[in-house]
């Protein structure tokens, strides 16, 4: 029987019932008496058990039967659910996730028997309470360094496969009089945004040189497809490797940089040296593994099916992407009807414009057959906006649990107060912000919160509270993150920022608050190994904010010494299609987000006022600063000075400015398109849009304005 078809589903369900484990296991360490709970996490067990027998997953089949074992003890009272029962069970969890997580790269379950939490569970049914086994942990980058430095670094980078395209690239550059370098770079084993630390890495060497060759691919480690090491080989116009490992390592959670100066001549005998002696043990009856190694895993046998590493001569598998988004039924009849509309009023602009009466009776059928159909798409975009809108909670149900290991793991008692998790975003959105929001929720429980002994001093709860609280605002959703812990010492973050240079002293004494803080999200602050000296935080706060920033999103800080602080995250509905005003500064159109605009004035010159040589209006009673788009955007100035200014009042949060322009051109519903990767350094600028005409609008970021 083929079971390939199935595995979409498989995984979806899957991800499912571990969600549900997770959830019920943690209400269970709460009430342990439980037995509502206890039999649905005996079925879950069980569904999964079953699963996986269908499938032919025999290493998670056993697991799960295990489990399902011990669950059946504790529902006739034979067992009685402790700590470290508890502690097992979530260990359970971690290996079926392992698990799935190799099966939607190869479609297999590895060669990971777990055996360490299978003696566990069995330990548990014959009355063994030994505490759960301790994960296997990937060798340290030092003792693989070292390891390296005796047998050679060059043997690492006869590991990396050359095309003959990548051959061609590294000998036109040493031929062209370039010098080739070999690097691998050791990521730190808790970082949580591995691509965004690699790409970092990337741009410091290209400061210096090219890089030619990648390993693994670019979209490999753009999708984080690698453990805990990448490779590539670069050329330069000098020697030296000690600008490149400065750098590199310059980059925080960066453990280790491994850097070679290579010669082409010597790399390429050694591939063909290498290969060849594969080919000889191919012939000979041995298994030869492929040319290249898997990275260094955080669990070797588990990663030797992550990585996709297949026999010689074999193809591998295909990783199965989580393509599908479960939509209500009564969504989809409503898509279907306006689909059907949409139908019946193309139909009737054919039937008008094969027809003419000569009365000019058609030019008005036209127009109004054409307001029709504006109506139907503008439903039916709203529809099918629908049917991609998820709730956050499939991002933040997993955050309970990992706030709970945390507080083992530091050893102090806090609590996770989550609301909004039925809050709606565009499915794109919701699968990329879970690592930013995971950082932010690290940060409040690893630096934020103070010991047990300095909170009982500051009169606190022994308990610290952690909210991430959702909600929509406009055509935003905001995430809130926050804390009853330490705060910013603005104090040490602006010491620490003159000691750097970013700032002078004197300049430093008028920065406020906000100024201040906006330091820990440069890359600058986060390169400390201890930033925690300076304020509590900052590590990864540059990638956080990046990551959040290409997502159409951005992020603020609040916070009071001694009482915690509130990180708030701004992110965008959707990044398909939005109601825009279309505006014109200087014969230039752009498009502001309907979603972003409180009101439209026309405000006279003599109106503006000068607040600390900033102009402002004073509107109803509010202080208003201007933005001239057309110093903003480096457009000339208009050559008569207009008498009036038409100005565009926009919000961000409680926040308001007036963005002044020439003219309103209407609003209109726009498909955003990117600029790509060329058109990026502009933060402003986020996104375009074609217009009916062929005409290109850009999108102004009206959060990154303000």
């Amino acid at each position: 029987m083929d079971v390939s078809q199935y595995l979409e589903i498989f995984i979806d369900e899957t991800a499912e019932h571990i969600q549900s484990l997770s959830d019920n296991i943690m209400a269970l360490e709460n009430e342990p008496e439980d037995h509502d709970v206890i039999n649905e996490i005996f079925r879950a067990a069980h569904s999964l058990k079953g699963m996986a027998g269908t499938m032919g997953f025999k290493r998670m089949q056993h697991l799960t039967h295990d489990m399902e074992n011990v669950f059946q003890e504790v529902r006739n009272d034979k067992i009685k659910v402790n700590g470290d029962i508890i502690d097992v069970l979530f260990q359970c969890l971690d290996a079926i996730e392992g698990y799935l997580n190799i099966i939607k790269e190869t479609s297999d379950e590895g060669t990971n028997d777990n055996e360490g939490i299978i003696t566990a569970l069995n330990g548990i049914l014959n009355g063994d309470t030994a505490p759960a086994p301790k994960e296997a942990s990937a060798p340290e980058p030092e003792a693989e360094k070292e390891a390296l430095q005796e047998s050679g670094f060059e043997k690492k980078f006869l590991s990396i496969p050359l095309s003959e395209d990548d051959r061609e690239h590294l000998k036109n550059a040493e031929d062209s009089g370039k010098v080739l370098f070999g690097f691998t770079v050791y990521v730190h084993k808790d970082c949580l945004l591995k691509a965004a630390r690699a790409f970092l890495v990337f741009k410091a060497v290209e400061e210096f040189g090219e890089i030619l060759v990648y390993y693994p691919g670019v979209q490999d480690i753009e999708d984080e497809k690698f453990e805990l090491e990448f490779s590539f080989f670069a050329a330069a116009d000098e020697e030296g490797t000690e600008k490149f490992v400065t750098a590199a390592k310059a980059v925080s959670e960066i453990d280790e940089v491994v850097c070679e100066q290579l010669k082409y001549e010597t790399l390429i005998e050694g591939h063909s040296e290498k290969e060849a002696e594969e080919d000889k043990q191919e012939i000979s009856g041995q298994t030869a593994a492929a040319a290249v190694p898997a990275p260094v895993p955080a669990k070797e046998d588990q990663t030797k099916a992550a990585g996709g590493t297949a026999a010689k001569g074999k193809p591998v598998n295909k990783p199965v992407a989580n393509r599908t988004v479960r939509v209500d039924i009564e969504k989809l009849d409503a898509l279907m009807n306006q689909v059907s509309e949409l139908i019946i009023a193309k139909n009737s602009l054919v039937s008008i414009s094969s027809s003419d009466s000569g009365d000019g009776t058609q030019s008005q059928s036209f127009r109004d057959q054409i307001e029709y159909l504006e109506r139907i798409t503008t439903s039916l975009h709203e529809s099918v906006m629908k049917a991609r809108m998820v709730p956050i909670e499939s991002v933040v149900a997993k955050f309970p649990r990992m706030i709970r290991d945390l507080s083992r793991k530091l050893d102090k008692k806090m609590e996770l107060f989550m609301s909004g998790e039925d809050t709606e975003l565009d499915r794109t959105v919701v699968d990329q912000i879970g690592d930013p929001l995971q950082h932010l929720l690290r940060n409040s429980a690893d630096h934020g919160l103070e010991s047990a002994e300095l909170r009982k001093e500051r009169g606190k709860p022994e308990s610290g509270s952690i909210t991430l609280k959702a909600y929509q605002e406009g055509n935003n959703v905001v995430i809130e993150v926050g804390d009853d812990g330490n705060g910013i010492d603005t104090d040490t973050v602006k010491q620490k920022a003159i000691e750097r240079g970013l700032v002078t002293p004197e300049q430093a004494e008028s920065l406020s608050q906000k100024e201040i803080i906006d330091f820990l999200f440069m890359p600058s602050f986060s390169m400390a190994k201890k930033i925690t000296d300076v304020s509590g935080r900052g590590v990864g706060l540059d990638v956080v904010k990046s990551n959040i920033e290409a997502l159409g999103g951005d992020v603020e800080v609040k916070s009071k010494l001694g009482e915690g602080s509130t990180f708030t995250v701004r992110l965008p509905l959707t990044l398909a299609i939005i109601q825009a005003l279309l505006v014109e500064v200087h014969h230039e159109l752009f498009a502001i987000a309907l979603g972003s605009i409180i009101t439209i004035e026309d405000v006279s010159v003599s109106d503006i006022k000068y607040v600390q040589a900033e102009e402002v209006i004073n509107l109803r009673g509010n202080v208003i600063p201007l933005i001239r788009l057309n110093q903003i955007l480096d457009i000339e100035e208009p050559e008569v000075a207009p008498e009036s200014l038409t100005v565009v009042i926009v919000n961000k949060g409680e926040k308001q400015a007036g963005l002044v322009v020439d003219n309103l051109l209407g609003q209109q519903e726009i498909v955003i398109k990117s600029l790509g990767k060329f058109i990026s350094n502009s933060k402003i600028i986020s996104g375009a849009t074609i217009l009916g005409d062929g005409e290109i609008a850009l999108i102004l970021d009206v959060n990154t304005l303000m």
